[in-house]
């Protein structure tokens, strides 16, 4: 997909649409009898502007049309409020979508979200199993997994009356660089570190009272990017909306073991997401209509 093909502002989707009873429309949508529809709605995987993030990343590898929205930074809570998912909806009854892509998640469980459940009175120090299994029970993953179903909930009557409509998300590959802040350079993440502010470290800080040693804080996150949102959230919604809904899994990524992958603690550089592109294309491929995959690689 060409970047002129990729658009991220809903005025100028409406546009290239035209009206529905348009010769431009008629055109359009014969041409996409063999060519996807698809949205990208996400945080910063998605949307760092200026970088081929892993949406853009993605896109290029597909021959079709894309609209993306979302916002970098975001909580899924934020993303799947009420408010967002019946907006979005509109737009997905209004073009003829294909697929949603959606990234959100990671985000909720760094930070001072993070901190809340480890507070410094209390803490104490912990190995990395006994601080996932503090996070789980402080409901974490659970909360991520119901927002997750607002979103799923509201989009199946569109997906009974669209039976092809399909909705994919991500997990997260496994993070290296625990307390790295991000490396502000155009080489490493492109046109954005021009202005970019939040650095990182975004997991360390309020693991490092509780953790101690890196090795052991990275032992945690993978935790929580493996058995926690993988297989607590992302597992359990491909089950319970089998057919609707799959996902990524990007937790087996050999590149992510280099620090060349990663422009700091938690983001990869173009070049790390360059690498995931594929796995999350293989699986909008196999969410597409059969007349429709050839158009992914």
């Amino acid at each position: 997909m060409a970047l002129q093909d990729v658009e991220t502002s809903w005025g100028q989707w409406r546009r290239v649409f035209g009206t529905p009873r348009s010769a431009q429309r008629r055109q359009l949508e014969a041409m996409l009898e063999r060519k996807p529809v698809l949205l990208y709605w996400g945080d910063s995987w998605f949307t760092t502007p200026l970088y081929m993030n892993l949406a853009l990343q993605s896109m290029r590898r597909i021959d079709g049309l894309a609209m993306l929205a979302g916002k970098p930074g975001a909580l899924a809570a934020q993303l799947f409020d009420k408010r967002s998912v019946a907006r979005t909806l509109g737009w997905l009854k209004t073009y003829p979508f294909d697929v949603l892509c959606v990234s959100a998640g990671g985000n909720d469980g760094l930070s001072e979200r993070l901190a809340k459940i480890f507070p410094k009175k209390d803490a104490g120090r912990m190995s990395a199993e006994e601080a996932f299994d503090r996070v789980v029970d402080a409901g974490l993953f659970g909360t991520i997994a119901a927002h997750y179903h607002r979103l799923l909930d509201a989009l199946e009557p569109l997906h009974r009356k669209r039976p092809a409509f399909r909705v994919v998300g991500h997990g997260y590959a496994l993070v290296q660089r625990i307390g790295a802040k991000a490396k502000l350079t155009t080489r490493n993440i492109g046109l954005v570190a021009t202005f970019k502010r939040d650095t990182g470290p975004w997991l360390w800080p309020p693991m490092k009272p509780v953790l101690g040693a890196m090795d052991e804080a990275r032992r945690f996150a993978h935790l929580l990017m493996r058995e926690g949102f993988r297989d607590l959230v992302l597992a359990g919604l491909a089950h319970d909306y089998k057919g609707f809904f799959n996902y990524a899994d990007f937790t087996d990524e050999p590149s992510a073991a280099t620090d060349a992958f990663w422009n700091d603690e938690i983001h990869p550089t173009e070049q790390g997401f360059e690498a995931i592109a594929p796995a999350l294309n293989a699986e909008i491929r196999k969410a597409l209509p059969a007349a429709k995959r050839a158009a992914v690689s």
